[in-house]
């Protein structure tokens, strides 16, 4: 088979062009899919009810369904309905991190390392003469 634009040969097919152009692989439809895979995934349990502990959306969409990661970026960019559901997953994720993490069942440190970076969470603190109480006198009516 000939390769590059002049070494096509009829019998190779066509040419792309403005006028012949391929059939779009990553439509609405299919990227919804792979959303509404990915949400199934992370909600999973196992045979006895449990979480199976799927929390990483990334884990599915680079791992499981070997994607670039550019493509999840693409997807979320051309359809806003697969954005909304890595936005969901996002959600998820900090979520199960939350539970899992309070629930004693995930490293603390590392825990809290992943909302830090992952999930914009912050440490804060706030000394006694920082805080600003106000504070109120009741009213009192007095009858003569």
């Amino acid at each position: 088979m000939a390769g590059g634009n002049k070494n096509i040969k009829p019998e190779d097919g066509k040419q792309f062009s403005k006028e012949y152009q391929p059939k779009e692989k990553w439509t609405e439809e299919i990227a919804l899919q792979l959303g509404n895979d990915l949400i199934e995934w992370l909600k999973a349990k196992d045979e006895d009810g449990e979480d199976k502990g799927n929390m990483f959306y990334k884990e599915f969409l680079i791992v499981e369904k070997d994607l670039h990661p550019n493509k999840i970026s693409q997807l979320s960019d051309k359809f806003s309905s697969f954005r909304e559901l890595i936005e969901k997953a996002k959600k998820i994720q900090e979520i199960k991190l939350v539970k899992y993490g309070v629930g004693d069942r995930l490293n603390a440190t590392m825990t809290k390392f992943t909302l830090t970076n992952n999930h914009g969470w912050t440490e804060q603190s706030k000394n006694i003469s920082e805080i600003k109480t106000t504070i109120r006198q009741p009213i009192v009516f007095i009858k003569k």
